[in-house]
């Protein structure tokens, strides 16, 4: 699974770590699971649409709007 990195603009800034693939991502900061998405349903998307691409650019947007996790 590739991994990214992002860090908030807003709030304290921290950096998050992405892994994500076609249909699923995972958030961690410091190790810590922040948030999961398993299944590209969960994330109300279908599976035909879920690519890699599209599941990190979902989490990025979770991480900058803290969709469903703290900061």
């Amino acid at each position: 699974m590739p991994v990214a990195q992002h860090r908030r603009t807003e709030g304290q800034q921290l950096l998050y770590t992405i892994t994500y693939d076609h249909g699923e991502y995972f958030i961690q900061r410091d190790g810590v699971m922040k948030k999961s998405v398993p299944d590209a349903m969960v994330a109300g998307v279908l599976p035909a649409e879920a690519g890699a691409a599209l599941m990190l650019r979902m989490a990025v947007a979770d991480i900058d709007a803290l969709i469903g996790m703290d900061e």
